[in-house]
C-alpha cells in the first residue's frame, strides 16, 4: 500500500491511506540504508511511502518514494540533516511585528534553503495592527529585487487575511517561525474549524512557548494541506558551499556578473559589484550584513569538519 506520512513523533509515524490513519514504524533496513545515514530522521511529513500492516495492526514503512523536493535544516545535536517536510509547494515563513519582533536574518536563512532546494518561500508578517511607522517600508526595501513574495496581515483585525488564505489555498505549505508569531491565530482566523491551540508569549524572554510537539500535516480541504512545525528558534544551513552562497541571494545574482572575480564571495575581493551597490544602498546594507553572517557561519562549519 502507498500512503502519505502526516505526522512524525520520535520514531513513530502516522501514515494516511484511504482516509484511515495508521501508527507506523520504519523497517530496520531503511535505517541502515547508506543514503539515509546523513539524516537525523529519514522520513518526514509529506513523504509518500510504501507500507504494510502487521498482524497487530501496526504499520511498517517498507520504502520511501522519491521526493520532488524536501526542506531541511542542520540538526545541531546530531550534526546531521534534519528533514522537516517533503514534497512541498511552498514554505511560508511567519514573522510578527512585535512579541516577538521580526527577524529578517532568520528569514534569510529560510530563503537560502528554499532557493537551494527549489522550493518557493513566502514571507507573511503578522500583527500588522501593532506595526510601527515605516516598518513595512523597511521590510520591502530590505528585500527589493530578491524575488521574495511578502504579505502583511493581522489575525486580530483581519487585515490581509484574505490574501493569506489565497496564498495557502490549493497548495501544500510548510509553516515555519518562532513560537508566538501567531501561526495558530492566523490559521484559526482563516479556518475556524481547525481549533489550533494558541501559544502564549513569555514575559521574561519575549519568545513564545511551544504549542506543537511534533511535525504534522493538516488536510484543510481536497487541495489544501498545511504542515505545521514546533516553534523554530534556530535554523542552520547545510550543503551550501561558502563561495556559492551569493547564488542563493537573488538580489546579488545579476550584480555578481559584473564582479571582477567569478565566483566572488562579495567579502574581500576587489572590484566587487555587490559591495559597490551596497555602498550606494541599492542593495540594503542590513541585507548584506545578514549575507556576511551566513557566509562566516558556513566557513566556520567547513573548518570544523576538518
Amino acid at each position: 500500500m502507498t500512503g502519505t506520512v502526516i505526522r512524525v513523533f520520535g520514531r513513530y509515524y502516522t501514515v494516511k491511506y484511504n482516509n484511515a490513519e495508521y501508527m507506523s514504524v520504519l523497517r530496520g533496513r531503511i535505517k541502515k540504508d547508506s543514503q539515509f545515514k546523513l539524516f537525523s530522521n529519514p522520513v518526514a511529513a509529506g513523504d509518500l511511502v510504501n507500507f504494510s500492516i502487521d498482524r497487530d495492526g501496526l504499520g511498517v514503512i517498507e520504502s520511501i518514494i522519491d521526493r520532488k523536493n524536501y526542506f531541511s535544516r542542520k540538526d545541531k545535536l546530531k550534526g546531521k540533516e534534519d528533514i522537516i517536510a517533503a514534497n512541498l509547494d511552498q514554505v511560508i515563513s511567519v514573522q510578527s511585528f512585535i512579541n516577538p519582533h521580526f527577524n529578517l536574518r532568520f528569514v534569510d536563512r529560510i530563503l537560502v534553503r528554499g532557493v537551494s532546494a527549489g522550493v518557493k518561500v513566502v514571507l507573511c508578517v503578522n500583527k500588522l495592527d501593532l506595526a510601527e511607522k515605516g516598518e513595512t517600508d523597511y521590510i520591502r526595501s530590505y528585500y527589493r529585487d530578491s524575488g521574495l513574495e511578502i504579505h502583511f496581515m493581522s489575525a486580530l483585525s483581519g487585515e490581509g487575511i484574505d490574501v493569506f488564505k489565497e496564498t495557502i489555498s490549493g497548495k501544500r505549505s510548510l509553516l515555519i517561525g518562532y513560537s508566538g508569531v501567531g501561526k495558530s491565530s492566523l490559521l484559526n482566523r482563516v479556518f475556524p474549524g481547525l481549533n489550533i491551540k494558541i501559544t502564549e508569549v513569555s514575559e521574561s524572554t519575549g519568545k513564545g512557548k511551544h504549542t506543537t510537539t511534533n511535525v504534522q500535516m493538516e488536510q484543510i480541504d481536497e487541495n489544501t494541506e498545511l504542515i505545521d512545525t514546533p516553534g523554530v528558534r534556530e535554523f542552520g544551513i547545510m550543503h551550501v558551499e561558502p563561495h556559492m552562497l551569493g547564488a542563493y541571494f537573488q538580489d546579488f545574482k545579476k550584480p555578481s556578473m559584473k564582479c571582477r572575480f567569478s565566483p566572488c564571495s562579495h567579502d574581500h575581493e576587489p572590484d566587487c559589484e555587490v559591495r559597490r551597490l551596497v555602498e550606494l544602498e541599492k542593495i540594503h546594507p542590513d541585507r548584506y550584513i545578514s549575507y556576511l553572517n551566513i557566509l562566516y557561519s558556513l566557513k566556520e562549519n567547513l573548518e570544523n569538519m576538518y
